[in-house]
Formats: structure tokens, C-alpha cells, sequence
């Protein structure tokens, strides 16, 4: 028998235990009902590795902290009892004594981790398979998560930014202070209408890195950026179509896909990117039907192709730019 210092806890009927265990403990008494593998009473997912890996990696390499806790449930293979007067939890060492309801990952992260780990644990006793399965639905639906938005925008105050987000945080905030997406760049939430922090990071990604712009400094690429969002705002409000707005996702991250097909036009025609030049590159894409396209990622591998075939492709050459006088 194992002995444990437990909180004992009581919630709408539900009697439940707070202790930590050792990761090699858990590795001894736990077990998972995953649905690939036991199609009858299986209801847990399937088990991503490389998940499991990167906390395994988190733990080890970068010295990380998993305080969140295992939600275990005790089976009766278990023989778990608990002692009110010594706070003392018992169980076997049962490899099909506790099945993990919430926590795999972390789980299998410890396991493969080359050191020893206490982890956090509730323990819920009493549960039948429907009283289980009730409860790994109520944890993965009602429990919501962090807006993937809110860590991009707070990762800076952790220092946690690589150099690239570092960059398109600057971009965005400049954007967001001038630009004919003024007020429309959304840091910490998503909405329609706005160009959320993480669509905004996903789009501007490739011309940050490749391209014109990539080694330039972020004001300079600011200004770039700003004029061709500056012709592609005047091309859609000549174009009358309703649908044809910088503030729609896909079209916004279509414009940045081909932004530096457009920037290399720009210099083989008139060697800078002033608006007008720019607008002019841009006036074809006012002839597409944006309502046609969706939201889905079907529907921006479309509008991209038909982007590029109304612009056309010309080969990257920047000749003798005068950088001083290009805006």
C-alpha cells in the first residue's frame, strides 16, 4: 500500500482528493481509456508525441513548471481509502488502479523526462463509466482556454518574443496608430471586422523574413507596408464591391502573401513604392468577386492564385534603388 498526505474535498455529491505524487508512482497506477484502442468504453484521445515531447523538453531544458493538476479517477482496483483524522490517502500500486481523465499529455511528458517529478493530483472517487465520461466532456468543454491572441500579445512582457514577433509587434502597433487599419488590429481578441494579433502575425510572417523588407528596419518597412495598404484601401473603394475590405481575414493575409510579388513589380516599373505606383500594380485585383471566395483555407489558396494571375509575376531584381526616395 501507498501512503499519502491528501485535502480531502467535497463538491455536488463528488468526493475528491488533493496530493501530489511522484511521476514514477503515476507511471506504476495509471492507465488511459482511449477510443482508437477500446471502441466500446474508450472515450480519451488519441495520444500526440510530439506533445508530450515538447513538455518533456519544457521540464528538462528549459527549466519550466507544471503546476496545474492530474485529474485521476480511482478504480476499484485501486482499494483507495482515506483516514480523517491522519489526512492519510491509501491505495495499491495497481497499474489499472487510477484512470486518467484529464492530463495525459503532461503525463507522458513526465514520463519521458530524465528526471523525477511531484505533480499535483485530484483524485475523484465513486465514478462509474458514465459518471467518467460526463466529466472528460464537462472538462473539455466547459473549461475554455486563453485566447491564442492574448498570449501573443503578452508574450513580450515575459520576454519570451523571438526576434520575428518582436518585429511584428512594432508593425502592428504602428499600424494600429496610423494606417488605413487604424483601430481595426485587434491585440488581445479576435472579432469580425478586425485583423486579430494572430491572424496579423500569421500573415505578415513571410515578407518579414523573405523579400525587400526582411533585414530592413521596422520603420522603414512600416512605411512600405503602410502605402501598399494605403493603394490596396483606394483599389477596393473604386472597386464599389462591399465585400472587398482590408479588415477580412483572408483577403488581408492574401494581400500580405503577394505583397512582395507587388513590391518587385513596383521597383521594375517605377523603382520606388509610392502609392499611386502601388494602387496602379493593384487595380486588376478590383475586377475579382470577393464574395465568391469564403473564409476557409480552399477559399485564400484561391484568391491568392487569381491575385497573382491579375498582377502577373515578374522575376525579384531591385536595380540601383535610391532607398532615400522610395516611399
Amino acid at each position: 500500500m501507498e501512503k499519502v498526505t491528501a485535502l480531502e474535498c467535497s463538491q455536488n455529491g463528488k468526493d475528491f482528493y488533493i496530493t501530489c505524487l511522484s511521476s514514477s508512482l503515476l507511471k506504476e497506477i495509471c492507465y488511459l481509456s482511449r477510443r482508437d484502442e477500446d471502441k466500446v468504453k474508450g472515450f480519451q484521445r488519441s495520444l500526440d508525441i510530439k506533445r508530450a515531447k515538447d513538455i518533456a523538453k519544457y521540464l528538462d531544458i528549459d527549466n519550466g513548471c507544471l503546476p496545474t493538476n492530474l485529474i485521476l479517477s480511482a478504480q476499484k482496483e485501486s482499494k483507495i481509502t482515506y483516514s480523517k483524522e491522519t489526512k492519510e490517502l491509501c491505495f495499491d500500486k495497481n497499474p489499472n488502479g487510477f484512470m486518467v481523465l484529464d492530463g495525459q499529455h503532461r503525463l507522458y511528458g513526465l514520463w519521458l523526462s530524465d528526471k523525477e517529478y511531484l505533480i499535483p493530483v485530484a483524485i475523484i472517487t465513486g465514478l462509474n463509466i458514465k459518471d467518467e465520461v460526463n466529466l472528460f466532456i464537462d472538462i473539455n468543454t466547459n473549461q475554455k482556454g486563453v485566447n491564442p491572441n492574448l498570449l501573443l500579445d503578452i508574450k513580450g512582457l515575459a520576454g519570451k518574443e523571438s526576434n520575428l514577433e518582436e518585429r511584428q509587434t512594432k508593425l502592428f502597433n504602428l499600424l494600429n496608430e496610423n494606417s488605413p487599419l487604424i483601430n481595426k488590429l485587434l491585440a488581445t481578441s479576435s472579432k469580425v471586422g478586425y485583423i486579430s494579433k494572430k491572424v496579423f502575425n500569421e500573415s505578415t510572417k513571410e515578407f518579414l523574413e523573405n523579400g525587400f523588407f526582411a533585414d530592413k528596419e521596422i520603420n522603414y518597412v512600416y512605411q512600405g507596408f503602410n502605402n501598399y495598404l494605403i493603394a490596396a484601401e483606394l483599389v477596393f473603394t473604386e472597386s464599389e464591391n462591399e465585400k472587398a475590405k482590408l479588415t477580412t481575414a483572408n483577403i488581408f493575409e492574401a494581400l500580405c502573401i503577394i505583397f512582395n510579388d507587388c513590391i518587385d513589380k513596383s521597383f521594375q516599373l517605377y523603382n520606388n513604392l509610392k502609392v499611386e505606383n502601388l494602387q496602379s500594380i493593384l487595380q486588376p485585383i478590383s475586377r475579382l468577386s470577393y464574395e465568391n471566395y469564403g473564409s476557409n483555407k480552399s477559399g485564400l489558396k484561391k484568391l491568392v492564385a487569381d491575385m497573382k494571375k491579375e498582377i502577373n509575376q515578374y522575376d525579384t531584381k531591385y536595380r540601383n534603388v535610391d532607398e532615400d526616395s522610395i516611399f
